[in-house]
């Protein structure tokens, strides 16, 4: 099947926290997407293997996701895999995306660092025929890098006021990683309260910036072109 759009993340709940507001907002549309999770997150300080699948599902489904792949990639190796490259430029040549999203390559985990590396070496190798299978070619027209932990530069901020009720249902939904009290489970960085609060408060300083609710940021490498300065001024709205 082929995809408009393919987010792909180190691990399950990395695309809901950094671009799951606009997935919403794309499925909203019409528009298919696909979510590939490099790792199973098995290293994970809580939860297993069945209870982050069946977590993963659920958030996929209040989404509006079409597909989940999972790629299986060992934690701590995603950009070292000696065929990790290969797989995910055989992904994306089968999905055939329009667009990316990838998590922006400076963060403290170390396995979303690799992985943003591995997608932008992936997206240019998928659209070399002699490199990796026999599929056709294909490379995907924009990568958008969102953010998890740390902000870098911002390219843009998609309004997702409209979605982020279902944003936070996608991520509550992984209730091993984000809730504050679980059994015997120990407290962690991002099951603390206020992970989820600044998370909130992230996507509502992003919207301020833009005169709307709530807002989703992202970064582009590439310049962007307009044709018409005048369409474009009008479509970014005017604050006050």
């Amino acid at each position: 099947m082929v995809f408009d759009a393919l987010a792909i993340g180190a691990h399950a709940d990395d695309v809901e926290l950094g671009c799951g507001g606009t997935l919403i907002n794309l499925t909203d549309k019409g528009y298919l997407v696909a979510i590939a999770d490099l790792t199973e997150a098995l290293l994970a300080t809580r939860g297993d293997a069945e209870t982050r699948v069946k977590e993963n599902t659920v958030a996929a489904e209040i989404m509006g996701v079409r597909e989940r792949f999972q790629l299986g990639f060992k934690e701590g190796s995603i950009a070292t895999g000696a065929n990790n490259l290969i797989e995910l430029t055989s992904l994306i040549r089968k999905t055939k995306p329009y667009i990316l999203f990838a998590p922006y390559w400076e963060d403290r985990h170390p396995d979303h660092v690799d992985a943003s590396k591995l997608i932008q070496s992936a997206a240019f190798w998928s659209g070399i025929a002699k490199f990796g299978d026999n599929q056709p070619p294909h490379r995907p027209h924009r990568i958008f890098y969102y953010f998890t932990h740390w902000e870098g530069p911002v390219s843009l901020s998609v309004d997702i006021s409209a979605a982020f009720d279902r944003k936070l249902k996608a991520i509550r939904s992984y209730r091993s990683q984000f809730s504050p009290h679980l059994g015997n489970e120990r407290m962690t960085y991002i099951s603390r309260p206020e992970f989820l609060e600044k998370l909130i408060s992230r996507a509502r300083y992003f919207g301020s910036k833009t005169g709307v609710e709530y807002g989703e940021p992202f970064f582009l490498r590439d310049m962007n072109r307009i044709e018409d300065a005048m369409a474009w001024a009008g479509e970014q709205g005017v604050i006050g």
